[in-house]
């Protein structure tokens, strides 16, 4: 008789399983925390300072001892006879009265700005400072557009300001093209006669 074959089947190789990478269940855990502050935005939960009334188990003593707001008066709409604004009554109300001897009296004359043309040299006030760091950041400014500027130091009433000047100046066209290029910069500049 035939001998019968015992036949074993060979098992399918198992693939040997290999562990998920961290930065899988670092992704994973951010997804899921981004994913419930989003429902929790979106519920308000930003605004409620009591966790417990978020998640639908209120504390029966904090409802009960939380005070009601009083009702807000509201302004009522006015009507088309009422006038929107009251201006038109504030202002004369407000109103000042010169007396007639102030009215008459003559303006004081404001000096016209200092000019090379007249003799004396100009020079440029950029700025006055309190901090002699403000003073070498304008001083460091002004040298990087290519004029030379220069900080003195004056005590007023006690205190001490740097003050930054350009100059002196003794032709009018050099004050022109120091005053543009500052202008293009944005920086405002005081012309005043060099005391020397």
């Amino acid at each position: 008789m035939a001998q019968a074959r015992k036949t074993r089947r060979k098992s399918a190789p198992q693939k040997a399983s290999r562990p998920i990478p961290g930065w899988v269940w670092m992704l994973l855990g951010l997804l899921i925390g981004l994913g419930l502050a989003a429902v929790l935005y979106l519920q308000g939960a930003d605004r409620s300072p009591d966790l417990g009334a978020l998640f639908g188990d209120p504390d029966p003593a904090t409802e009960t001892a939380a005070p009601t707001p009083a009702p807000v008066e509201r302004d009522t709409v006015p009507s088309d006879d009422e006038p929107r604004f009251r201006y038109y009554e504030l202002l004369p109300e407000d109103e000042i009265r010169v007396p007639e001897s102030e009215r008459d009296a003559p303006a004081p004359a404001v000096p016209p700005a200092a000019s090379p043309s007249e003799g004396d040299p100009v020079v440029l006030q950029t700025g006055s400072f309190r901090r002699f760091a403000q003073a070498d950041e304008m001083k460091a400014r002004l040298t990087l557009l290519g004029l030379d500027p220069k900080v003195h130091e004056v005590k007023i009433q006690g205190e001490t300001w740097y003050r930054v000047y350009l100059g002196p100046f003794s032709d009018e066209d050099r004050v022109r093209q120091a005053l543009e290029r500052l202008r293009t910069e944005n920086i405002e500049a005081l012309r005043l006669r060099y005391q020397g």
